[in-house]
Order: C-alpha cells, then structure tokens, then sequence
C-alpha cells in the first residue's frame, strides 16, 4: 500500500497568508522580513569583504571619494582615479548620476564607505517590494508574489550584483521594476517618476528607457492599427510610448553634452574610455556603432557571436534558468533587455557575459516582469492558482538549486572559484590596517587598487592605475604615476594581494632615492615608503 501525502492547495496558504497579524497581513510581514535579512546579511558580507581589502579603486574608492569631496572638501564629485582619462576628475565627466545627490545625505551623516555598502545591499533587496506586487496582483496573489520575491532575492545575478563592490546600478532593479509595475496599472505619473529615477542613476539607462518605449509601443499596437484603420485618435497609452522614447534619446544626449561641454575626456584616451578594445572583432570605435556594424558587417558580426559561445550561453542559463525560462514565454517584455544582450554578446571582454559584476542590474527587473506574464498564461485561463501550481514548484525548486550551485555564498561556488568568493581576514589584513593607520588622515598617498578604498576619505588620495597598464593608453598611465609619484607623502603597496602593482611601483621608486621605505610587515610584502624631498 503506497502512502501518499497530501499538501494542502495554494488556496489554502493564499487565505492564511491574507490574514493579519499586528494589523498586516502576513505576507507582507514575510515580504518584509526576507528584504531585511537579505539587507543584513549582504551588508554585513560586503563590509567585511571590505575589511579584508577585497574591495577596489574600481569602483567602491571612486564612489566614495566622491562623495567625501563633496561632503567635507568642497568640490563636486571629485576623484583622482582617472585624471589622465577625465582631467576635470568630476564623476560626470565618466557616468552622469544625478542619483548620487540622493545618496549623498547618508553618507554625510556616516562619512564610510560602509555606508555606501549598507545603502547598497538594501537598495538592491528593496526591488523584491515591486516584484511581489506585480505578481500578486497579475499572475496568481499573495503566494505567488512572495515566490517570485524569493526567488530574486535567491536570484545569483542580484547576489553577485550586491557583492561587487558599490555602484549606482544597483538602483535599477528598484526603478525598473516600479516603472513595470505602474505602466501595467496605467498609472503613469508614477511610471514617470520611476522612469526619471532611472534615468538619474547612469547615462546607460536611457538607451534601456527608450527600448522600454519600444515595449509599450508593441504593447498598445492595437492602437496604431485603430488610427489608421478608423482614424481614431491616438490613446494614452501610445502617447506614452512616444514619450517614453523621446525621453531617453533626449537624455542620453544631454549627458554626452554636459560630459563634452563640461569634463571633456583626455581625446588621447578616448577610444580606451569608449571601450573599443572589446569591439576589436565586429571592428567598432563605440558601442554607439554596434547595430550599424553587425548588418554592414555580418561575417563579424557572427564571429563576435560566437566568441566565447559557451560562456555566452551559459550566461543566459544563469539569468533565465532560476525561473524555469518562463521569461521567454512573454518575450515582449524583454524588449528593454536589447540593448543589454546586444552590446554584451558582441563584446570580446568576459566580464560582459559573466556572472560577478554590476552589469545584471541593467536586465533583471525585465527577466521577472517577463516570467511573472509568462506564468500568468497559464493563470488566466481559468483564474485558478491550481493552474499554476507546477510551474510554481519548478519556480521554487530550480531557484534554489541555482543558488545553491552558482550564488557567491555557494559551497559550490567558493570550491571552484574561490578568488572571487572566498575572503580572510588573518594576521595579514590587520598588519595591513595597522598600517594604514599609521599614515597621517592629512597626507597625501598613492596606493593599489584594492588598498585605496580604505584611504579614498582624502582629497590626495591616488592609485596606480593596474587595469590600464596593459593597454592602449599604458604609456599614458605609466607617465601620470610617475608624476604623481613627485607630489605625493606616502606610498602603500601589498605585494600580497597585488604584485603587478606593487612591482610597477617598486620600478618607479628605484628611480627616486626621496623615498624612503618606513615599515616593512609580514615577509616584506607590506611595503610603506615616506617621500623626504
């Protein structure tokens, strides 16, 4: 005799999760308790990644430094980590994110680049808010919108998002998916106000907010067909749309003209700061040239396709694999995810089609729109949960099983690629804070990429420029270290944690006898030098 067990329907959890419990309901107590512990245990991770120096110049020092020199040195989003790239060093000069100006009361009141870490992790679980409102109210309730929040929390891509050091990106999830979220309910002051955010928070959203225009035009195509076939008046809804393009064209021409008008780039450097480099196989100066390139040049265009083929498709795996591929089965809502796929795809650079940066943040509010429609299909035809309730346990079972394989916290993860996850901090890290304590808070310093987060709270502060040495414009990098070599008081270098710059550096020193090495810790591979002209 076989004993079955039976569950109980999700009708069932659907009515106890509606009751409420200190006047709310409990599925929104449950919704709220998963962002917190998300937010804890990603800020606590983040900070302590910090503290042992696994954060970098690129990008978490850049932000903070920032944000230090406007709060307390009296400049406007300055930093020195590419003077020889944007010779203004105002932030804008790189990405224009007015978001910052948000951002910037937090860090006022705790000047750390922990702030910025906390702000960040929060941020980014706050986007599960309007995931589960948008799948509540559209493919199934209350079940099903806490399933779908989980499931991004879950997600590996919002993980790694969270992990890689701090960046304004990280807004997008929260923006994006409000935006989605009241263009649905055709709330559009709302839409609007979101649509703004995002744009505020990188130039690169606006290319994303004009293909959303794109999205909504598709979506009210019925009525293109009305004003030509009855000559109707033109609806909101494709107002909107034609709006919502115009938008984003215009504003990402407003921020390539404050950027030229007012920080204008080093042109010796231009092709580097446009990335050109990755585009070496379609045969492109900018990213702005890919379209036009992949139809004049199809031969390249599948040769830069299939570039790193695998990598490219497992990329996909990891995106839409956690949500059992049901984004595909509304396909129209990954329009805005075009221009994202497009210049990742054609790119030779891997760090553009894999796991472990920001980059996610641009698509994946548009992969959960996309599978909470998808699985909405499959909800409407009876108005039943009992309709869904498969696709929910593939949901559930393959997002979790994704984490547990691919997240950064992943057993699995830490094994295979434990340079990328895995983080110590032993007799080695407190050598190295100690003596970044020692260097006066005033003095002037010239550090590595990953030390430079912990000095970045001075206007003074410098790093050598690691990621730039190998090149076009190494020669550019090489000849502003050595010039700021003969400003600065102090040099710190971990031969530990980064050789290459720590041996550049040391080439440099051996041509100033001014410098003067002053402590030497743990085998000689935590050098501090005192410039004594």
């Amino acid at each position: 005799m076989k004993l079955k067990i039976a569950f109980p329907s999700l009708e069932v959890y659907e009515e106890w999760l509606s009751i409420k419990t200190y006047k709310m309901e409990r599925s929104r107590i449950i919704l709220c308790s998963a962002i917190i512990l998300y937010g804890l245990l990603f800020s606590v991770l983040t900070i302590f990644r910090f503290y042992a120096f696994r954060t970098r110049a690129w990008d978490l020092g850049i932000f903070t430094q920032s944000l230090w020199t406007t709060a307390y040195a009296g400049k406007f989003l300055y930093h020195t980590c590419e003077l020889f790239i944007n010779p203004s060093g105002v932030f804008f000069g790189v990405h224009f994110s007015p978001i910052l100006f948000f951002v910037l009361p937090f860090y006022w009141a705790v000047p750390r680049p922990e702030t910025l870490l906390v702000l960040q992790s929060f941020a980014i679980g706050s986007a599960a808010i309007p995931i589960y409102k948008l799948a509540k109210e559209y493919a199934g309730g209350r079940i099903v919108g806490l399933i779908f929040a989980v499931a991004y929390l879950l997600y590996p891509a919002t993980q790694y998002v969270n992990m890689y050091d701090f960046h304004v990106q990280a807004f997008l999830p929260l923006f994006f998916t409000f935006a989605i979220y009241y263009a649905t309910k055709e709330d559009w002051s709302k839409y609007f106000v979101f649509i703004l955010f995002s744009l505020m928070c990188e130039e690169h959203a606006a290319i994303i907010v004009f293909f959303v225009g794109v999205y909504l035009a598709w979506k009210y195509r019925s009525q293109v067909i009305s004003i030509f076939k009855s000559r109707e008046r033109p609806k909101a809804g494709l107002f909107i749309a034609l709006a919502t393009m115009i938008i984003g064209v215009v504003w990402y021409w407003f921020t390539l003209w404050q950027r030229d008008t007012f920080f204008p780039t080093n042109p010796a450097t231009i092709e580097e700061f446009l990335g050109s480099g990755n585009f070496g196989i379609l045969g492109v100066k900018s990213p702005i040239e890919i379209p036009i390139a992949a139809i004049l040049h199809p031969f390249n265009a599948i040769q830069a396709l299939t570039y790193e083929g695998q990598v490219k498709l497992l990329y996909l795996l990891l995106l839409f694999g956690p949500l059992a591929c049901y984004s595909i089965k509304a396909p129209s809502v990954l329009i805005p995810t075009i221009s994202w796929f497009g210049f990742s795809f054609f790119s030779q650079a891997s760090t553009h089609h894999v796991l472990g940066h920001h980059y996610e943040a641009y698509v994946a509010s548009f992969i959960f729109a996309a599978a909470i429609f998808g699985l909405r299909k499959n909800f409407v035809k009876k108005s039943r949960l009992k309709n869904i309730r498969t696709s929910l346990m593939k949901i559930v079972l393959l997002s979790l099983a994704f984490s547990f394989v691919a997240s950064p916290l992943s057993p699995v993860t830490n094994s295979l690629f434990p340079s990328s996850a895995y983080f110590q901090m032993g007799k080695h890290e407190r050598l190295l804070s100690e003596t970044i304590n020692k260097v006066p808070s005033n003095a002037s310093i010239l550090t590595q990429d990953n030390l430079f987060p912990q000095v970045s709270h001075r206007t003074n502060a410098y790093v050598i420029p690691v990621i730039f040495l190998t090149c076009t414009i190494s020669n550019i990098a090489t000849e502003f270290t050595n010039r700021t070599l003969d400003t600065v008081d102090y040099v710190l270098l971990d031969n530990k944690t980064d050789s290459t710059s720590t041996s550049f550096a040391l080439s440099l020193l051996a041509t100033k006898p001014s410098f003067v090495l002053i402590i030497s810790e743990d085998d000689n591979t935590i050098l501090l030098y005192q410039h004594n002209p």
